[in-house]
């Protein structure tokens, strides 16, 4: 599967994104011809474009037709990002505009589609008049360089700018019908099997994603694949070198400027004197092979001396970037500079005048703050708090922290692992204050050099606090210490301590298995297994559970649950589950197939309950993975089904549905039984699994 991918990104003409990748290998594009098939794609079903702005433009991965009188035009998008106007001609960008949400009070944000018209063969001569005619008309369907201009989609709960959520949404809705054409069509006849094909749907674009990252052959940025050798040619020019010269140019000062790709590429267009420079698909390859270099830049630690450079929003006008002067400030010191954080955004909203604050008290500094993770949607500090901010009742943050967070009064969700809290200290008020937050009631129990780990929702008003317990409890002078802490902090309070071995004690971390578009976060861990216990279902053995919707709202709270935190969430538990720190499991539930992830307690009782639980998913997944499910087989027109099979379907519709089902076949339709791959018609399938 890998090789045919990179065959596929090299027969394209541009680059390769989750979303074409599942059409190259849902609908068999063929690589002899470098196009998809109409044999199997019905150009009917594509979405039709007209005259006007389309409002939302369509997602990548869609097939979009125009109709000029007797011609058509088929296309595939291939990529899509944001076009606003607010960003100047030499890729200056507003830092308000950049990581901003797509729909920002009444303007939605405006969004550039990029489409490959050769996607379903090379265009004829007349088609190529057709298209040239379509590109200077001033109320055409597509702009000079042949891309769709509109807006971006805010329907729903998915962000516009996920486009691999919006096309899986898409394919469900408006886009059923090509679906149905596929292996996953069987799934769609029958309503009960909707939710099935929604998780096979989610399960084939996972595993993509992780077949792009994995393909030697091929340079990946956010969602796109690049051949590597068509990359590198790019990256050996002087255009990259300039592009890489202007951007890690910090403002007047040291201070962060932001930095737009898609403009900087049109006026080197513009410089070049190259019209076809970035027209049609040539427009995609140039802006993935714009971030590369960049990124690469970053990677190599060859940028220009005492500069930070890092990506702020991959979505906006093609990517926009964060330069500054070094030294960067805490909250950027131990992040990712290839996870766009959207500071550029939040941070130029001033603080709430009313929000308390106390400028004349003096910050402590010998907390030990670090940010162990910031991204758009999520951001994880880890804090060992001194005797100062303990007895102040002080929860100390990096300077930019409680900007990122939600206005006004904060709830605190306190957990202190292996004891449980009063209600009034397991569930707080906090308030805003220079340096951190304020008014916060710490256990008794807690002493100076404890170690915390705090989530939130960026933009969100609930945090989330755990201690985490040592293997084995340790006594230091009289005190029984039962959790982390930083045995620095603890002797400047306590005094010198006679314990060289715990110099150096760190909370165990575990490296992410998993990878894809909304990789693991391994900060979450603690807080994952505290959430499980505080809010988690009762089961066996005392296990606790939770899927990763429920899981999430209880971290975080349910108001700010977008789907990229839901995903990091989701991707976090799996990977623990990989691990053995959780179990996952698919359990039916008002119609819905959530995984659910369980916490079990270190008891022999529970043990023995959680291989037995093991046991069982492994079988019944073994079972699934050799049986086809039964389904309602299209026949050629003016054939119908014979009787045997009307009454075998009508036996099935009874069995699965009950005495009061519709056992009515529908007309031009016969009906195959589930059986096991390879052996023919065998027992129902569901029969097989109740043995």
């Amino acid at each position: 599967m890998i090789f045919f991918l990179e065959e596929v990104a090299q027969a394209r003409r541009g680059p390769l994104h989750v979303c074409t990748a599942f059409n190259a290998v849902y609908y068999g594009f063929d690589l002899d011809a470098g196009a998809y098939s109409t044999d199997i794609l019905d150009p009917e079903a594509f979405t039709l474009l007209g005259s006007d702005v389309q409002i939302p433009l369509p997602p990548v991965g869609s097939f979009v037709r125009i109709e000029r009188g007797a011609h058509s035009l088929w296309g595939e998008v291939c990529a899509s990002f944001g076009a606003s106007p607010d960003v100047e001609e030499d890729g200056w960008t507003p830092r308000g505009l950049s990581g901003a949400p797509l729909s920002d009070g009444a303007e939605v944000a405006l969004a550039r589609a990029v489409v490959d018209w050769e996607a379903l063969g090379p265009l004829t001569s007349v088609e190529h008049k057709e298209l040239a005619r379509i590109r200077r008309s001033p109320t055409g369907a597509v702009d000079r360089w042949g891309h769709l201009m509109g807006t971006g989609d805010t329907s729903a709960l998915l962000s516009g700018r996920d486009h691999s959520g919006l096309y899986q949404q898409f394919l469900m809705g408006p886009g059923r019908r090509l679906l149905a054409e596929g292996d996953l069509g069987p799934l769609l006849q029958d309503s009960s099997d909707t939710v099935a094909a929604e998780r096979a749907l989610q399960r084939c674009f996972g595993t993509l994603e992780e077949l792009l990252r994995q393909a030697p052959g091929l340079a990946v940025w956010d969602l796109y694949a690049q051949p590597v050798a068509r990359h590198q040619q790019f990256a050996s020019g002087p255009v990259a070198a300039e592009m890489v010269d202007r951007f890690t140019r910090p403002a007047s000062g040291g201070a962060p400027r932001y930095t737009a790709v898609w403009p900087v590429l049109v006026g080197w267009e513009h410089e070049a004197g190259d019209e076809h420079a970035l027209e049609l698909t040539a427009a995609a390859s140039a802006m993935v092979d714009a971030n590369l270099a960049l990124a690469c830049q970053v990677t190599a630690g060859s940028l220009r001396r005492g500069v930070d450079l890092r990506i702020d929003d991959s979505w906006q006008q093609g990517g926009v970037w964060r330069a500054q002067s070094l030294p960067v400030d805490a909250v950027l010191r131990n992040c990712d500079p290839l996870i766009p954080a959207g500071l550029g955004h939040l941070e130029h909203i001033p603080p709430d005048a009313g929000d308390p604050k106390n400028d004349s008290k003096p910050r402590q500094a010998d907390s030990v703050v670090h940010v162990e993770h910031l991204d758009e949607a999520l951001l994880v500090v880890s804090v060992a708090l001194s005797e100062a901010d303990l007895s102040a009742g002080r929860l100390p943050l990096p300077d930019a922290v409680p900007s990122l967070l939600g206005q006004g009064p904060l709830i605190l969700e306190v957990h202190h692992s292996g004891q449980l809290l009063d209600r009034d200290l397991a569930r707080q008020h906090a308030q805003h204050e220079t340096g951190g937050l304020s008014s916060v009631k710490w256990p008794e129990s807690f002493y100076p050099g404890i170690k915390l780990t705090v989530a939130a929702a960026r933009s969100g008003q609930q945090l989330m606090v755990t201690t985490t317990l040592l293997p084995d409890p340790i006594r230091v002078k009289d005190a029984v210490l039962h959790w982390y802490f930083d045995p620095v902090l603890l002797a400047e309070a306590w005094g010198p301590l006679d314990i060289p071995s715990l110099i150096g004690l760190e909370l165990p971390t575990q490296q992410p298995i998993g990878g894809g578009h909304r990789p693991p976060v391994s900060a979450l861990e603690v807080l994952i297994t505290a959430a499980l216990l505080r809010d988690g279902r009762i089961g066996t053995a005392r296990s606790r559970s939770l899927d990763g919707q429920q899981l999430s709202a209880a971290m975080f709270g349910p108001d700010v649950v977008t789907p990229p935190l839901l995903w990091t969430v989701i991707h976090t538990c799996e990977d623990m589950a990989a691990v053995g720190l959780l179990t996952r499991t698919t359990v039916a539930h008002a119609g819905v197939l959530p995984d659910v992830f369980t916490w079990w307690p270190d008891t022999d009782e529970a043990r023995e309950a959680q291989q037995a639980i093991v046991r069982i998913v492994d079988r019944v997944t073994r079972q699934l993975r050799h049986w086809r499910r039964p389904w309602e087989r299209r026949l050629p027109d003016g054939h119908n089904a014979t009787p045997a099979a009307r009454a075998r379907y009508a036996q099935w519709r009874m069995e699965v549905a009950g005495p009061e089902a519709d056992t009515e076949l529908p007309e031009g339709h016969t009906f195959v039984r589930g059986h096991r791959r390879g052996e023919g018609q065998a027992p129902a399938w569901h029969q097989h699994l109740r043995r």
